[in-house]
């Protein structure tokens, strides 16, 4: 199609084919098939197609074909609202998303949670973790304390355990 013209000769093809056109379109159509041979081609591959079709057998349909038929749409109309929202293929979707979704939050929380258990043997100051009692530890104030030769300003630590129910948590406190 080249111009609006092939638009409007194109879309006549239905009713021209059906030789329901009033007589000056059906004219102008022939005039512009006539001087323009892509519509032409157009009409010609159309043509054929339809007559590939009337050539195809007709198929016959069960004796029960239609009382199934109703029967099923009649169903499908006294579905509630939860049931076709439940077979619909967009809460199928929504469903996976959300499980994804899910998914991918509980492996993010599972790789940055810092409260992850250690490996025996560490130790660590969270509350929740379990530090031996019997190995003498240093804080981080007492190892990175500039200050920690001069006995007025040193921070110290004090071993103070505090357990409570398979916890203990030791505290960290003091200056000399």
């Amino acid at each position: 199609m080249q111009n609006t013209d092939c638009t409007f000769i194109c879309e006549q093809f239905t009713e021209y084919q059906e030789n329901s056109l009033s007589s000056e379109i059906r004219a102008q159509v022939d005039s512009h098939l006539a001087s323009c041979s892509s519509c032409l081609e157009i009409f010609q591959k159309l043509t054929g197609v339809i007559e590939t079709l009337h050539k195809l057998p007709t198929l016959k349909a069960s004796s029960s074909f239609n009382s199934t038929l109703l029967s099923r749409i009649n169903t499908l109309n006294q579905e509630t609202v939860w049931q076709k929202i439940y077979h619909s293929s967009y809460s199928r979707v929504a469903g996976y998303a959300i499980a994804a979704g899910l998914i991918f939050a509980i492996g993010i929380n599972i790789l940055i949670d810092p409260i992850a258990p250690m490996k025996s043997g560490t130790q660590s100051n969270f509350a929740g973790d379990k530090i031996n009692p019997n190995q003498p530890t240093e804080s981080l104030a007492a190892i990175s304390d500039s200050s920690a030769n001069h006995p007025v300003d040193s921070l110290t630590l004090q071993n103070s355990t505090i357990t409570s129910q398979n916890q203990s948590m030791q505290l960290v406190s003091g200056k000399k």
